[in-house]
């Protein structure tokens, strides 16, 4: 399931058939004072709630309570979600680059977060137009029988993932030089898949360096080359292991949090088996929970014993649109007590006009209501 379904969501937009996250422009000033009275009035309740959060062990991490949303929201959700109990904000920028806007964004949301005690983690598609337009056209994920997306960079392109993974990290670090963690998206939002999941990449790059030395291979029928698969997945693992290992030299402790790292495809193991190797911390941002909540996390933890992730931390997200209020509650205790932490697929759906909310961003209720119960799922002892 894609994190960010097909949508164009604005003050005014219909969202029908376009992949972008949603612009800027919402959010309306009588739903802020809303939250904000709403914030004090949950806030005067909690104590009365019959909810018991599971024991913190000394010196355990406490549980992750994080809020997906997107860079241009005003500082005001920031503090309805601190208000509410949320400790972690997952931001999606959704510029190529962090350009001047951005970096404002940045800053702003950076310093309120400060003030309220709470984590940011700015979030990117891996997936960039201008990067891969600066690569060679005939470098692009090609699969079956000679199905090219072309707007999906080969896999096995180092200077991509140099642009796109490491050089996009360092512009938040940059920017901000005391941030912890950043957060990549992998999902292919433009093109006919959502992920690298149709097998290895069949480009003409891919199939003559595979080939390589080895008589025989070349000029086969690239659906016959049953060792493509692991070669490119070990390949990609070689490409990614010097520069994370000199990322780590540059940002000692910074952690590399992905999105859907638990996800079986060979571009995700790669990824997940070179963090590993390098030894840099990582997050798994799971969204296998989105719809089904707690029961699919046992197969997250899984996939990520399988690529040597065992120990890093598992956070299931929830789709607002997917549960009532009522249900929200016992969903996010679910999954807290069955991972280290719940993200919300977004509150966004909070922060714009109700009735200006459409596709994937629908609600099942009111947000007062939305917003209680994350206050009381979020409720400590």
């Amino acid at each position: 399931m894609r994190r960010d379904p097909l949508h164009q969501v604005s003050a005014g937009g219909s969202g029908a058939g376009d992949r972008r996250p949603p612009v800027a422009g919402g959010g309306t000033a009588w739903l802020g004072v809303a939250a904000r009275v709403a914030a004090l009035l949950v806030g005067a309740t909690l104590a009365l709630l019959p909810f018991r959060a599971r024991p913190t062990l000394a010196g355990a991490a406490p549980p992750v309570r994080a809020a997906y949303f997107y860079s241009y929201m005003d500082t005001s959700h920031v503090d309805s979600l601190a208000a509410h109990g949320i400790s972690r904000a997952i931001v999606k920028f959704n510029a190529d680059s962090l350009d001047a806007r951005g970096r404002a964004e940045f800053a702003r949301l950076g310093r309120r977060a400060a003030v309220l005690g709470m984590e940011l983690a700015p979030d990117w598609l891996f997936q960039s137009p201008p990067r891969l337009a600066a690569r060679p056209g005939g470098r692009r994920y090609t699969w079956g029988r000679n199905v090219v997306e072309s707007e999906a960079p080969c896999p096995l392109d180092s200077a991509y993932w140099q642009s796109a993974l490491i050089d996009r990290a360092e512009e938040f670090l940059s920017a901000a030089p005391s941030l912890k963690r950043v957060a990549v998206d992998l999902e292919l939002y433009h093109g006919g898949r959502p992920h690298y999941d149709a097998g290895p990449c069949r480009c003409a790059f891919c199939l003559k360096e595979y080939a390589a030395g080895t008589p025989g291979l070349e000029g086969r029928d690239p659906s016959r080359l049953s060792g493509l698969l692991g070669y490119e997945e070990a390949r990609v693992a070689g490409i990614l292991r010097p520069m994370l290992e000199a990322f780590a030299r540059r940002h000692p402790g910074v952690r590399l949090e992905v999105l859907d790292l638990d996800l079986d495809s060979f571009v995700h193991r790669a990824l997940g088996r070179a963090l590993a190797r390098t030894g840099i911390p990582t997050t798994d941002y799971t969204e296998r929970s989105y719809t089904a909540g707690a029961a699919t996390l046992p197969a997250a933890r899984q996939r990520l014993r399988a690529i040597g992730l065992g120990s890093a931390p598992l956070v299931g997200g929830l789709w607002l649109k997917r549960f009532t209020p009522t249900a929200l509650v016992p969903a996010m205790r679910a999954v807290e007590a069955g991972a280290d932490g719940w993200f919300i697929f977004t509150t966004y759906s909070l922060w714009l006009d109700p009735q200006k909310l459409t596709g994937p961003y629908t609600l099942l209720g009111s947000p007062s209501d939305y917003w209680s119960a994350l206050a009381r799922a979020s409720a400590a002892p």
